[in-house]
Order: structure tokens, then sequence, then C-alpha cells
């Protein structure tokens, strides 16, 4: 089990952390442990939207599965002006990619840009901090990913939208602190204070240090598990079941 302990002298700090833990070392010999599994439950405060869709379509006669990394039923929040965001594709495709960041405060949208298309399946990441753009507090952003298909038949389209709105930092940590020690303790901060796109942000940069921590895998397809996004849990689950 990840234990959780000592104190954190400075939460605005550790809520901008970006180095990452060391990478834990499971002797080959023992079995995984079971790992901590923090609760993630919306903010009260979270505004209630509705169903917010990880695909409209995708998956079909061998076609990519395409998600968003974003709840279903309620907004996701952060406390970061430049989230990552992140999003999952079943396999590797040559179908154009197109991230479309909307402010509902602007006719045209805030980014609009076309992706490299990823060398293999799974979860990816975009960075705000790469097109210099940041979140305004309490706006409600929309994020698009669009797999062109046929440029002729824009209906063959493959997409995916996800919401997200950045809230101050003294409206976001308010019940629930954990101990910080390190960026494992942020992410059960974060998860426990209801902060979607924090929580996914830390603990994929985590397993990114740590590519073949299996703990820091079941962490996140637990929180996949919580918002619906099972297969994206599953791919988690098997990316290195067998080394």
């Amino acid at each position: 089990m990840v234990e959780f302990g000592g104190g954190c002298p400075d939460a605005a700090v550790a809520a901008d952390q970006t180095s990452a833990s060391p990478p834990v070392s499971i002797q080959s010999n023992q079995p995984t442990p079971e790992p901590y599994l923090p609760i993630y439950k919306p903010r009260k405060e979270a505004a209630i939207t509705g169903r917010v869709d990880g695909g409209f379509r995708g998956g079909k006669e061998g076609e990519p599965v395409l998600r968003v990394l974003a709840p279903y039923d309620h907004i996701g929040e952060t406390v970061k002006k430049s989230p990552a965001l992140y999003w999952y594709l079943s396999q590797p495709t040559p179908y154009h990619i197109t991230f479309t960041l909307e402010d509902p405060r602007r006719i045209t949208p805030m980014l609009e840009v076309g992706l490299k298309p990823p060398t293999k399946g799974g979860i990816q990441t975009i960075r705000l901090t790469d097109y210099d753009r940041e979140l305004d507090p309490q706006i409600q952003y929309r994020w698009h990913l669009s797999l062109t298909i046929d440029p002729d038949s824009p209906s063959k389209d493959i997409h995916a939208m996800g919401i997200i709105e950045r809230i101050p930092y003294d409206q976001a940590i308010v019940e629930g602190r954990t101990a910080c020690r390190d960026l494992r303790d942020v992410f059960c901060l974060y998860v426990e204070s209801g902060l979607w796109y924090d929580a996914v942000q830390v603990i994929s940069d985590l397993i990114s240090a740590n590519p073949r921590d299996r703990v820091l895998r079941l962490q996140r397809a637990a929180l996949l598990d919580k918002v619906g996004l099972t297969d994206v849990a599953e791919h988690d689950r098997t990316e290195n079941e067998h080394p």
C-alpha cells in the first residue's frame, strides 16, 4: 500500500509541483501490492450539466476509438492556469487529428491546431503551456478532438468532447485535506478534493517518469473507472501486464 503521511508546509507550492517522485521498485518475486485508491467525488459546488460524452463514435469497422479523459455527468475542474489535457486513442491512425479549445465568450476558437498522430495507441497528452494558452477562472471551456476520416464527408468524422473549468485555489481544497509529502500524496489530495484534471495530470506525470510502476497505472485506472472510462482503464491495467 502506498502510505501517506508527513506535513505539507505550503499547499500552493505542492499544487504546482512538476518534479516526479522516484520510481517504486517492485520485486518480481513478490505480488503487486494493493494500491491505495483515494475516492474521487466532484466538489459539491461543481456545476451539473448533464452527460459529457467521452466519444461520439469510433471503433466501428476497425476505426480507432477516441476518448477524452473527462467526466461524463459533471464539469471537470482544475486550479492550474495552463493544465494538461489527456485523451485516448485505441490504435495508431493515419487520419488527421484536430484539437480545438473553445471559450464561450468568443465566437472563434481560442485554439485550433492539428496534432501529430501518435505512433502507438494509449493515453496521449496536450499541454496548454506548449501553446501559450491560459484559462480564466470560473469559465467553462469546451475542448474537442476530431479525426477526419473523409475530408469530403464531415459526418464520418470521429469526435470527442470534454468541459473544463478553472477554479480559484482558495475555493478548491477546503475539505478532506491530505498530507502532501510527495507527488503521490498530491495525487490523493487532488482526487479527494474533486479536482479531476489536476489528479489526472499528476498521476500521468508519475506514470511517465515511472513507466513500469504497475501501482500507478492501477491508481489511474481506478480513477478512470469512476467516470465510466472503463475501456481506457482496462488499457492501463494491461499495459505492462506482461513485461
